[in-house]
């Protein structure tokens, strides 16, 4: 890309940064999990991927990039152009801009960023264009997503990805991460802005719903590592009462 829209991240950048990410886990949690409806194991990793995501935390972009690392995609995202320019190094990273102030703009940004819908390439989108609260109903999405996907020009994947963070028996919070079904969006299939963003509203509202579901009722089980965290301080006493030999059996990273 040229003028001012940023290069592709390259891979030392992208491994510095998964990193850094990995480090601040470490501190703030008790560790990262993710889940799929489908399977994205199979997906084929030439196909263009647009990512449909809530926003209701600081956390959301970066755990955002350890999903698309895992995935074995090149990350992208959307930024709010003033927070960019404050905090440009995640230029390096896959941040690509976003004005949102005026519709012509923001129609050029979205014209730009539909260019990275590239083979192997993840693009993420928070389509309700700022953080709310968790609880607040998924409502009123910003009809960017749709445009990209109808301006990429080729298939792409279409994917809702729902986050929430929860307190689930440990010291510290959990990251959850529910990738929905997945769908292709075809070139020429839809012409209208409008009726596909609903459609694509309504089904990441579905993957939220069913995140907050799972959590409700504290089922996990299908849920996989992300990334590490800290363990609890009386998981680190029950660590070091293994290691001297006060405590028999395995040692459970988990609280009851």
């Amino acid at each position: 890309m040229t003028g001012r829209y940023p290069a592709p991240p390259s891979r030392t950048a992208a491994r510095l940064f998964d990193r850094y990410i990995r480090g601040q886990v470490r501190r703030c949690f008790t560790g990262v999990h993710w889940a799929a409806r489908g399977r994205p194991e199979r997906w084929d990793r030439e196909l263009p991927t647009l990512f449909l995501a809530n926003h209701t935390n600081w956390w959301d972009g970066f755990l955002a990039c350890l999903l698309t690392g895992r995935l074995g995609l090149r990350f992208q995202v959307l930024m709010e152009a003033q927070h960019l320019a404050r905090y440009p190094i995640f230029l390096r990273v896959g941040a690509l801009p976003m004005r949102r102030r005026r519709p012509r703009e923001a129609y050029e940004d979205l014209t730009a960023a539909a260019a990275y819908l590239e083979p192997g390439v993840a693009l993420w989108v928070f389509p309700q264009g700022e953080r709310r609260p968790p609880r607040e109903p998924l409502a009123g999405c910003e009809r960017g997503a749709a445009h990209l996907a109808l301006r990429a020009g080729r298939s792409i994947r279409v994917c809702p990805v729902a986050f929430r963070y929860a307190f689930v028996g440990e010291q510290l919070p959990d990251a959850f991460l529910l990738v929905g079904d997945e769908w292709l969006c075809e070139p020429g299939a839809r012409t209208e802005r409008g009726p596909l963003m609903t459609d694509m509203e309504s089904r990441l509202a579905a993957t939220v719903s069913a995140l907050d579901g799972l959590l409700d009722q504290e089922r996990l089980d299908d849920f996989r590592p992300l990334a590490d965290g800290k363990l609890s301080v009386n998981k680190r006493l029950d660590r070091f009462r293994h290691a001297i030999g006060l405590l028999r059996g395995p040692f459970e990273a988990r609280n009851g």
